[in-house]
């Protein structure tokens, strides 16, 4: 039986897109580009953000290290990486409406500490008081699709995996989820999600 409802954060309840951040600092589309083939081909470095490991400082140079020819796009870029975040509509709704159903509702996301806090004060991560329990990956310095971090929230929560569904954009993590017997649901939209979520038996 379905109990709680575990969300990714970004482009599941917030929007975010590096390229619409670039636009808002300015960048041009030779830059953009610049920027996005240096640091987003390869997930794993975008990932080093997320895990909270290095300092504002070392993870800079960690950047830069990568294209130092754009040392300067790559550190504007990387200050005003979550200029673009924007809340989702639906979101405050959907966790109001699983909550007053019964259900837990769970945040576990690949967010790195700066980019968290900065998200929050820009208001599209909004809905911190409506959740049940959460975990950033910054938090613990380990990201998804990791088991650890599917382990920490349930242990933090006492969770059982199997009474639970993981909703996530990423294909890799819902993957993993799954393998950790959790019911799981690649995002790809709303309206969709919550066709799932039903068809799993979780009314609201």
């Amino acid at each position: 039986m379905i109990r709680n409802i575990i969300f990714d954060v970004g482009k599941v309840l917030i929007g975010w897109d590096p390229e619409v951040s670039m636009d808002i600092m300015g960048f041009t589309p030779e830059e953009k580009q610049a920027v996005m083939k240096a640091l987003f081909q390869d997930k794993s470095i975008w990932n080093e953000e997320d895990k909270g490991i290095k300092t504002y400082d070392e993870m800079v140079e960690f950047l830069v290290s990568y294209a130092p020819e754009i040392g300067d796009l790559i550190k504007r870029f990387y200050d005003g990486a979550v200029l673009s975040v924007t809340p989702m509509d639906y979101t405050r709704d959907w966790l109001k409406a699983l909550s007053a159903a019964g259900y837990g509702v769970y945040v576990l996301s690949n967010f790195g500490e700066k980019a968290q806090k900065r998200a929050v004060e820009l208001g599209a991560i909004n809905f911190l008081d409506l959740l049940d329990g959460y975990i950033f990956s910054y938090m613990i310095h380990e990201i998804k699709p990791s088991r650890a971090i599917y382990d920490a929230l349930a242990e933090k929560y006492g969770l059982k995996f199997e009474e639970c569904v993981f909703i996530d954009d990423v294909e890799e993590n819902v993957s993993a989820a799954r393998s950790f017997g959790m019911e799981a649901i690649v995002f790809s939209g709303y309206e969709d999600a919550c066709d799932k979520l039903r068809a799993l038996g979780v009314y609201f």
